[in-house]
């Protein structure tokens, strides 16, 4: 007999399953494991199960049949299914049980969708005392649907939960859960009928686990490579595949005759061996060895280490990242030196049980470090590991306070992470260099018994999951505050113990170890008249709102929504800071791992001469790096500018910078980006914008007409009626069309249209461009560049020459992806933008937001066209409505999203669409318009693609039908392929995959494969018929070295807009825990979107299978790998 749980905890760990039919079968006996918090969350799980059957038979006067719970299964099913079919209104405690499956789901709630029941059919509601619903209760919530679609003969349409802060049931669209349940439930049933020959090996789960101890006792009994710290477990594969399968035999390497394992990259070889030796000597010895290491670089290591000061800080976060949808930081430990008594440690805690909490605490804490900053110059804050500082910045971006002063304490480099000091700095013969397994080493005595500690977290991690934090005991409080300020003191202690290692390599050495620089030039900045100036502003939009956030109507979230977008863009400036300051403390080999730099350079030489300046030529190895999307490239060692860009060369591994003749600076060993455009102009707007409404309220008439209907959602003031389409059939706009058009140069709006991939929206918004054009009226086009701006600026100028109306443009640039059509001419100055518009030169002006976010450009056209609105931020997009009467947002925030880099306030980091498709897919027919067929997919790709994007809404053109790959093998014919690749270890390339689609390509070349077009013409499949995408660049350049010369290979984001009859998505990752940018990137659902509906005829996913097995912790990881299990289902196999 299985349930649900059953299923999730098989995914937490395939060796589960082997335990636990081993207990079955009476082989083994499972330890007991006491978790206080499961008793309590029984309890108040069903008080809260019973008050919510009293609110439907109460409040709602609902019908409701109870199944008894003493009834044997079998019967209780039975039971079950004959009040089904009398249509009871509310079952409670239904039971299912279909062959080894069983459940019981807490209600049934009918709705009046027909089914093999009659007229009615039924829906799983589960009760749940968690704030937010968690995975878990959606995987539940899955299986007691599938088992009800079994009974009914169809699919509920929804899921639902009722959490403990009320009586209202939030609901979940089944199908963004169910494809990724199905796959599970599947893997499941084949695991038990085939029991896989699995290992203990470590994960997440193993912390909750009863089986643990025989499972540790195991990898100790066999002495497991995993027992040693910093290897993969793709490393291990490899390491057991070369006959190296314990800590002992991979310490006996001898890399000096054998230097090599392929699989494994040598520096990473050499420090898993040395690791093993020490840990192999350790044991000999009888106590934990340690052993020095002399940095290799400044700043590293021992030499990362500060001069001690009285100001320093000790730091320790404990928090719940699964809370809420951010998490909770609910105490805050710190440690400080008595000025007056010697530097004796005092230790202090900062308790936070909600996110209000959490706001203060973080506020004091900031403060008390400034405070201590002020009296100390030479202080610094230190911690184990990047957890502190990582919270640090997100509790500033999404309270939006202290954001300055954080932006100072990482200028000036105050956080000292001390894991990164002991891994640079030493090697020591610990299983774990988690704080706790170092502090044998320096001999510290934890205060709190470790029993004791563990049993305390669990019990408030269930009082935060029930949403009542202040219930839990005084004495649970302080042996967590124990185990917090064990913690502190133990890093301080730590701290301590360093200093004096750095004394023995200095006396082991005969040289003096330079100390970190210190940076104060930062230190004293005040805040400026224009910040305070915002500061005043936000404070008069908020302060007369209610203080309870549930009793805000839409005009007051309105309000301080626009508040806080008030410092959107200081926010990101600040996080961009932030991430350049990280990546200039970054090893070489951390450089080279990290996308957004490019490390290992080699200096070729001059290749040239530009002027005054020479282009110098360096090379650089294989990996993944955004450096060709760098508005500068900078030198971390240096921190200052390496050049300009000139060109770079992935195939070639070869970038050229170009640098002044006389230049006397450094050649970089490492670029990183420097991605900070000013955005004065965006400010300035949203400020103007911001003292208006604080003066004279939100709604009604005057200006900023189109920004307050945006903040507010408003729907379009000009009639969307009767607007399924804007062309007849002859492709000319329907008079509706002309007059809604009309209207939107004197009824103030925003119409947003959604174009989904192949419904021509760039088609559609140049014809609505030329339309006001011909009725006298002046026209702005702007997007988040300018190769989107000419794009559409192009297709307007095609179109009324086409339709022989004489238009004028012209565009503000500054680099060569301005439009080349000869109606349009290209200027370098605002102004002559603004002169060409106030004279009547031209009717359509174009620029980015810094044009028309400018106070000068203020009404200066009637209607601004947006384009690829998905990807421009909701605060650039209300600084540049200004300019305009209405504002026309063209995009889709279901295919490449917006692009940002801070953490900021929920709802203020989404793009202008997705603030007004509000968490839906598509837009409602009375908000604004959705160009509801596609030109280029066939309707069997279509399928996949409107099912899982477009709410079923997207539709196939009926001639679609015809496009057709003719071709040998599992290609031929129409529709989704998946091609699975066996691989482990890859990341960002995949050889494999590579090797893989050359071979289907260069099959599909050798001859006689044809595709027919849409109009029924046959033609022969030639190489740019094909397009290869893939997420990664390293593996772009992997593709184009083994592909014919001349294939079209490239990522997601360069393909936007463009089609093939074939297209191959390299999923490239050999598992979910590969993913070098975790979960979000690789299976982001736009990525996956815009990949698959590039093609006319066919698409062929390429992946490991490992990648559809994966752990979901969250709602939003689970509707991530559903849609690729929904591609799955709807696709053939090779």
């Amino acid at each position: 007999m299985f349930s649900a749980s059953d299923v999730a905890n098989f995914l937490a760990c395939h060796h589960l399953l082997t335990l636990d039919l081993a207990q079955a079968a009476g082989q083994i006996e499972k330890p007991f494991f006491h978790d206080p918090g499961i008793e309590l969350l029984r309890e108040l799980g069903g008080r809260h199960e019973r008050s919510y059957l009293g609110h439907l038979a109460e409040a709602q006067g609902l019908e409701i049949v109870k199944i008894p719970t003493s009834m044997p299964w079998a019967e209780a099913t039975a039971h079950t299914v004959n009040v089904l079919r009398r249509g009871a209104s509310v079952i409670y405690q239904a039971t299912f049980q279909n062959g080894p499956w069983h459940g019981r789901s807490d209600f049934l709630i009918r709705v009046p969708k027909p089914s093999l029941l009659g007229a009615w059919s039924y829906e799983p509601l589960e009760t749940k005392l968690a704030r937010s619903t968690k995975a878990g209760a959606l995987i539940q919530l899955c299986f007691y649907a599938d088992l009800l679609h079994q009974v009914q003969g169809v699919q509920p349409d929804w899921v639902h939960t009722v959490l403990g802060n009320g009586m209202e049931a939030e609901k979940y669209h089944l199908e963004q859960y169910i494809a990724y349940f199905r796959k599970i439930k599947g893997d499941f049933a084949r695991a038990f009928n085939q029991p896989p020959n699995s290992y203990p090996e470590p994960t997440e789960h193993c912390d909750v686990c009863s089986w643990l101890p025989i499972c540790d006792k195991r990898r100790h009994s066999d002495d497991h490579l995993s027992l040693v710290p910093g290897t993969t477990r793709n490393q291990r594969k490899v390491l057991f595949a070369h006959g190296v399968t314990t800590v002992a035999s991979l310490a006996r390497l001898d890399l000096e005759h054998k230097p090599k394992i392929d699989g494994i990259g040598s520096t990473a070889l050499v420090r898993i061996n040395k690791q093993a030796r020490l840990q192999v000597a350790g044991r000999d010895q009888g106590h934990l060895v340690y052993e020095l290491l002399e940095p290799t670089e400044p700043d590293t290591g021992l030499a990362a280490l500060p001069a001690p000061s009285l100001g320093d800080i000790f730091l320790d976060l404990e928090g719940d990242p699964y809370a809420s949808e951010t998490g909770l930081e609910y105490l805050i430990g710190v440690l400080t030196l008595s000025e007056d008594a010697g530097g004796e440690p005092s230790y202090q805690a900062l308790w936070s049980l909600d996110r209000a909490a959490e706001k203060e605490a973080f506020r004091t804490l900031i403060e008390r470090v400034m405070e201590r900053w002020r009296r100390h110059p030479g202080m610094h804050i230190y911690h184990y590991a990047a957890y502190e500082p990582t919270q640090i910045k997100r509790m500033a971006g999404q309270h939006g306070v202290c954001i300055d002063e954080v932006d100072q304490l990482l200028k000036a480099r105050l956080f000292v992470d001390l894991y990164r000091v002991v891994r640079q700095g030493m090697r020591a013969s610990v299983e774990s260099y988690s704080i706790k397994k170092m502090e044998r080493l320096y001999d510290f005595r934890r205060v709190a018994p470790a029993r004791d500690s563990v049993l305390a977290l669990q019990a408030f991690a269930a009082a935060l999951a029930l949403g009542n934090p202040q219930d839990v005991s005084a004495e649970i409080l302080r042996s967590i505050e124990s185990y917090n300020r064990d913690d502190c003191f133990s890093a301080w202690r730590l701290r301590a113990w360093l200093e004096d290692r750095r004394r023995e390599l200095e006396a082991r050495t005969s040289a003096v170890l330079p100390r970190p620089t210190l940076k104060q030039e930062d230190k004293a900045e005040e805040l400026g008249s224009q910040i305070q100036q915002v500061r005043a502003a936000m404070d008069r939009l908020i302060s007369p709102l209610p203080l309870d956030e549930t009793e805000w109507s839409a005009a007051q979230r309105a309000l301080w929504l626009l508040a806080q977008l008030l410092e959107y863009h200081r926010r990101e400036d600040k996080s961009a800071w932030w991430e350049y300051f990280r990546q200039c403390d970054l090893t070489d080999d951390e450089l080279v791992e990290d996308t957004n730099a490019l490390g290992r350079l080699s200096y070729v030489g001059p290749i040239g001469q530009v002027k005054r300046s020479i282009v110098h030529r360096y090379s650089f190895p294989p990996q993944d790096h955004a450096t060709d999307r760098a508005l500068e490239v900078h030198d971390p060692k240096t921190r200052a500018s390496a050049g300009t860009l000139v060109a770079i060369d992935d195939l070639k591994g070869t970038i050229d910078i170009k640098r002044g003749i006389g230049s006397r600076v450094p050649h970089p060993a490492a670029l990183i980006l420097k991605n900070i455009l000013g955005s004065e102009a965006q400010r300035d707007s949203l400020m103007r914008l911001g003292l208006w409404v604080a003066e004279n309220g939100i709604s009604g008439p005057g200006p900023f007409q189109a920004a307050r209907d945006l903040l507010l959602r408003h729907p379009p003031r000009v009639s969307l009626a009767n607007m399924e389409s804007l062309f007849d059939e002859r492709e000319r706009m329907t008079g509706m069309a002309r007059q809604m058009m009309r209207s939107l140069c004197v009824q103030p709006s925003v119409l947003p249209l959604q174009g989904p991939p192949g419904s021509g929206k760039t088609y559609t918004g140049a014809r609505m461009i030329t339309e006001l054009v011909r009725g006298g009226q002046r026209v702005g086009i702007t997007a988040v560049s300018h190769k989107v701006i000419s794009k559409l600026l192009q297709q307007a100028c095609e179109a009324a020459r086409n339709a022989k109306l004489p238009l004028q443009a012209v565009q503000k640039t500054n680099d060569d992806d301005g439009c080349v059509d000869s109606t349009v001419t290209q200027l370098n100055e605002n102004k002559e933008v603004l002169d060409a518009l106030r004279s009547n030169a031209v009717q359509v002006a174009a620029g980015t937001p810094w044009l028309w976010a400018r106070n000068d450009m203020a009404n200066s056209v009637n209607v601004l066209f947006v384009d690829e609105a998905g990807q421009m931020s909701l605060a650039d997009v209300l600084a540049i409505s200004q300019a305009a009467t209405s504002v026309v947002l063209l995009g889709d925030p279901q295919q490449l999203n917006q692009p940002q880099q801070g953490v900021h306030p929920p709802g203020v980091d989404v793009s202008a669409l997705a603030h007004l498709l509000n968490g839906r897919a598509t837009i409602d027919p009375e908000n604004g318009l959705f160009l509801k067929e596609t030109w280029r997919l066939h309707p069997d790709i279509c399928a996949f693609t409107s099912e899982l994007f477009y709410d079923a809404r997207l539709a196939a053109r009926p001639e679609n039908r015809n496009q057709r790959l003719n071709t040998n093998g599992s290609l031929d014919g129409t529709g989704l392929r998946y091609i699975p690749v066996q691989h482990s270890g890859n990341q960002s390339d995949s050889p494999e995959e590579v090797e893989k689609i050359k071979d289907l390509i260069n099959g599909l070349l050798a001859g006689g494969t044809t595709w027919t077009t849409k109009t029924g013409k046959k033609l022969d499949l030639k190489l740019e018929d094909i397009l290869v995408v893939a997420p990664y660049n390293a593996q772009v350049v992997a593709l184009a070295q083994r592909l014919p010369v001349g294939a079209r290979v490239g990522t997601v984001d360069k393909f936007q807009g463009q089609e093939a009859p074939v297209v191959f998505y390299s999923m490239t990752t050999s598992t979910p825990e590969d993913a070098p940018r975790g979960m979000e990137f690789l299976y982001s659902l736009n990525r996956l979107n815009v990949a698959v509906s590039r093609a006319q005829c066919v698409a062929v996913i390429v992946a490991s299978p490992a990648l559809f097995q994966v752990e979901c912790k969250t709602p939003r990881q689970i509707q991530l790998a559903n849609a690729l299990c929904r591609y799955l289902e709807m696709a053939r196999s090779d």
